[in-house]
This record gives C-alpha cells, sequence and structure tokens, in this order.
C-alpha cells in the first residue's frame, strides 16, 4: 500500500509541477498556420501575444492575412545551420514566411533583400536570401487600406450568404447598404453596392492648401486658374448635375451649379446637345456610368485621387463594358488632347472635326502637372485650341483636355461665378474641401 509522507509530498508535488510546465512551455509551437475566420486579433489573444508583437514577428505592416499562412509565434532560436544560398527558388507552396524560418532570417529581412513591397512572391520567382542576422532596413509601408464601395452585379450562383461572405458582412447588412427589404430577393443580374477594404498608395504630404484660386497673365493672356492638391485626402472632384440626377431638358449656368452644390471651386464640363443638354461622353460619378457617348479621351481619378487622362473604349465598341473605367471614382470625357508630355498637341483626334472648335473662342480647360496636381483654366479671351495649349504649357501643365468653350466656358471660387458662362451647360466640374463621405470606385 502506497503511503503519503506529508512532509515530502509538497516537495513530490511542487517537482511534479515542474516537469509539467516545462513539458508544455516545451510543446509551444513556434508557427501558426492560419485557419478559415482567423484575425491576428483571434491568433495573437490564443498564443498570449499582442498583436503589434505578432506583426513584428512576422514583418506585417498591417492586419492582412491569407488562409494557409504560416505565422511565427516567436523569435526564431539560432540552431547551428547551414549558410544560407546566395539565391533561392520559389517553389509550389513555400511562402516568406516559410523561407524566412528556413534560412534563419526575417521577412522583412527577404522583404529589403528582394525589394518586395508585399509579401508575395510567386512560383520560379528567385530570392535574394540575406545572411542570418543581417540587420533588414527599416521600411516605411507604402500602402493604406481604405474603405471603397462599388456596385457589381449579382452572378447566377450568388446567394446572399455567399456574397455576404465574400465581401465579409451579414446578408441583413447588404440589404439595408441596398435599401433592400428582406422581402425583395436579390436575384442574379442585378447590380447592388458593397462595400471593400482596399489597399491603396499612400499619398505624399500635402505641402500646401487643398485648392486655390488666382488670376494670371501667362503669355500676356488674362485666365482664372484653380489649383487643385489631390495629396488632400479630403478632396473630392466630381461632376454637378443641374438637378438631382441626370435629367435631360434641364441646364443650368456656372455661377448656379456652384451655388447650389457648395463646391469650393467649379469648372464648366465638356459638349453637349444644345436642346436635351444631354452629354457628348462618358461621365462617371461615384463611381457609377452615368452616360456614353464618342469623346475618346477623359480626365479619370481614383477614390483614392490619383488622376489620369487617358483614352476610353467606348467609342471604338459603342458601348461601354462592364469594366469600361473599373477602378476610378471620378471619369469626364472631354477633348481635344491639347497637351501631352507638356508639349502642345496639335494632332487631335477624327472625332473632333466641327470647324468651330478650332477657331477663336472663349476657352476653358482641365490639366495634370502630375497625377496629384488638377489645373482648372478659364479666360474669356478669344483663343484657338493651339494658344490654349500654349497657355495651360506656361503654367506648367503636362498633360491637357480642352472643355467646352465659347458661351458654355465659365468658372467659380467660393460659390460665385468669377467668369459665368452666357448659356446654360449641362454639368460643372467640381472640387470640394473637408469631403468625409464614401468613397467610390467603379
Amino acid at each position: 500500500m502506497f503511503k503519503c509522507d506529508p512532509m515530502r509530498s509538497p516537495l513530490r508535488l511542487y517537482a511534479l509541477l515542474t516537469v509539467l510546465l516545462t513539458g508544455a512551455a516545451m510543446a509551444a509551437p513556434s508557427t501558426v498556420k492560419v485557419q478559415t475566420g482567423d484575425t491576428l486579433f483571434k491568433i495573437a489573444t490564443r498564443h498570449g501575444l499582442t498583436v503589434a508583437r505578432l506583426r513584428a514577428l512576422n514583418g506585417l505592416k498591417g492586419d492582412t492575412i491569407m488562409v494557409g499562412q504560416i505565422l511565427r509565434l516567436k523569435e526564431a532560436t539560432a540552431p547551428i545551420r547551414a549558410p544560407a544560398p546566395a539565391t533561392h527558388t520559389v517553389r509550389s507552396g513555400e511562402t516568406l514566411s516559410i523561407l524566412a524560418g528556413r534560412y534563419g532570417v526575417s521577412v522583412a529581412a527577404l522583404q529589403s533583400a528582394n525589394s518586395l513591397r508585399s509579401t508575395t512572391i510567386h512560383v520560379g520567382q528567385k530570392l535574394r536570401v540575406p545572411r542570418p542576422g543581417a540587420a533588414a532596413a527599416v521600411r516605411r509601408p507604402t500602402t493604406e487600406v481604405r474603405v471603397i464601395y462599388s456596385f457589381i452585379r449579382i452572378g447566377a450562383r450568388d446567394t446572399p450568404e455567399s456574397l455576404a461572405r465574400k465581401y465579409r458582412t451579414t446578408p441583413d447588412a447588404l440589404r439595408r447598404l441596398n435599401g433592400l427589404s428582406s422581402r425583395k430577393h436579390m436575384v442574379p443580374g442585378m447590380k447592388i453596392l458593397v462595400a471593400q477594404r482596399v489597399p491603396v498608395p499612400i499619398p505624399p504630404r500635402a505641402t500646401g492648401k487643398a485648392v486655390t484660386f488666382k488670376q494670371l497673365r501667362p503669355l500676356n493672356i488674362p485666365v482664372q486658374l484653380v489649383r487643385v492638391d489631390l495629396r488632400h485626402r479630403d478632396v473630392l472632384v466630381a461632376p454637378v448635375l443641374p438637378h438631382a440626377g441626370l435629367v435631360f431638358g434641364l441646364g443650368a449656368r456656372v455661377g448656379q451649379l456652384a451655388q447650389r452644390s457648395g463646391a469650393q471651386a467649379l469648372i464648366n464640363g465638356s459638349y453637349f446637345h444644345p436642346r436635351t443638354y444631354a452629354p457628348a461622353g462618358d461621365i462617371v460619378m461615384q463611381g457609377r456610368m452615368l452616360t456614353w457617348g464618342r469623346i475618346p479621351m477623359a480626365l479619370a481619378i481614383t477614390p483614392d485621387n490619383r488622376a489620369t487622362i487617358r483614352a476610353t473604349t467606348t467609342p471604338l465598341l459603342r458601348r461601354p463594358l462592364d469594366t469600361t473605367w473599373r477602378g476610378m471614382e471620378t471619369v469626364i470625357a472631354t477633348g481635344p488632347r491639347i497637351v501631352t508630355g507638356g508639349a502642345v498637341h496639335t494632332n487631335y483626334n477624327q472625332v473632333f472635326r466641327d470647324p468651330a472648335l478650332f477657331g477663336r473662342a472663349a476657352r476653358s480647360a482641365v490639366g495634370l502637372s502630375s497625377n496629384r496636381d488638377l489645373v482648372m483654366v478659364s479666360t474669356r479671351v478669344r483663343l484657338t485650341t493651339t494658344e490654349m495649349g500654349k497657355v495651360m504649357t506656361r503654367l506648367g501643365v503636362k498633360e491637357a483636355l480642352l472643355l467646352d468653350g465659347g458661351s458654355s466656358a465659365g468658372l467659380a471660387w467660393n460659390g460665385r461665378a468669377v467668369l459665368d458662362s452666357m448659356r446654360k451647360v449641362s454639368y460643372g466640374i467640381g472640387v470640394f474641401t473637408g469631403y468625409t463621405g464614401r468613397r467610390y470606385a467603379r
């Protein structure tokens, strides 16, 4: 029979607990594989870590992780290992985390050695492997996550539940976002609004005001000039319509559009039918294509305020596709192109055949001196298209498109017309500051 010695049993119990706890500590995993539904917070809590510590161990800049990804839970020990090879060819199933653990380096060191902006690698890619212990240069994050809203078309096999899982929401929240009651079904072919967390480039630091207005005389020609610094996240450039929606037969003067909309600055838009006020080219507003037409070039702006001037396929195909202007929040089709690469452009597209377009008239134009610097210019002086191109280049513009001119030309500042249009126009291009509402992408 076993007899317990009351003097020795505490020591035995202590020794037993020590062995058990030590064994448990030794068995603690050093890595974890991300499962469906896992988040950094859940994994950190499960293993007694902070989210910040888990990020640091894995060289993560944000909270995005992928199913199947291997995460380190503690600093790698320094076992004796063979010298790391100079390069490694990525094989199927390998990730930066796996390679970092294999060669005793950090994910950040691998990223730095290979100038990688993310942790994405592909089979067959050759990676330089730094020496274990080599310090990785501290890299500032280059992207940030924004919530972007867009309209998607429901597919034949989509259900409210599958869409909710895909966009990380609930069926009820998806219905509320689209103003649908529980009785109204979401059916294939229907377009609905969804929200997505999208990584976008961090804009350069703004050094001046978001929007400025000046009266200048480039080439001794008096012009009204608005500069827009798109580095400011709260700046929105958007079409301004005479009515809440696009209604044919309605127009308004530039001063009226500015007063009604509250835009900080506003310039007249592109060409339109003189009786119906129907715009002649593509217009995208809040990620939705309102109209399309035959004008081949457009100013296009993303929801994170990167602007470009580029061609559209709509005139060629005679209709827009679901992919037309994908990723853009605002699109204004206009032209012709009067500046390209910082030089006056005179090789106009054949769409612009009206002789009146090239004669002398009051002018308005929109241009870019960089993808974050938008310029809007209007003048009462009667200029040719070439002369307006010279004005824009003198103002430092690298790319520019002509807007509607003549009696349509006009510009407003702080809700009042500086140069009001002499006739009603189809729409204006407004600049709004302090905007904190939703951002959209087509």
